[in-house]
């Protein structure tokens, strides 16, 4: 009986361990971007229950915007900005990204969200592990 209660904490033990791991893999990059891309879509009338948004893993192209090329933008044309743009295709919420040192804001081809939420400081060196919560209104 003992011998069995060990070999199952055991394999308890090394099922926790392969699941830690694959929730946060050591990265393939040296200097850049890696976590969790998740996206919701809904409502964002006034009084929001944020504890109500459900999201799912993203999938689809993801723009890293330089941000020093956005605020001096002025009047000039944002959609030229977004396409000039660093892009990568995200799949089940996975982002793995080697970017250049730089400030970028961080956004969903169709989420139009200009925040500190979504904006990352990349550092030469440096993986950086951050992960993003986008939610597309339906209504205001």
């Amino acid at each position: 009986m003992k011998k069995e209660i060990g070999i199952l904490l055991v394999m308890t033990s090394l099922i926790f361990l392969s699941c830690e791991n694959s929730v946060n893999p050591k990265p393939n990059i040296t200097t850049g971007v890696y976590g969790t891309i998740k996206y919701g879509i809904g409502d964002c009338m006034p009084i929001i229950d944020y504890s109500a948004r459900k999201y799912v893993n993203y999938n689809g192209e993801l723009d890293f915007i330089i941000k020093a090329d956005l605020d001096n933008l002025g009047n000039g044309d944002f959609v030229q900005l977004r396409t000039n743009s660093i892009h990568s295709n995200i799949t089940n919420g996975v982002l793995e990204m080697e970017l250049p040192e730089n400030t970028y804001l961080v956004m969903p081809k169709d989420v139009y969200l200009y925040s500190d939420f979504n904006t990352i400081i990349v550092k030469k060196g440096i993986a950086l592990n951050f992960n993003f919560n986008f939610w597309k209104c339906t209504s205001y």
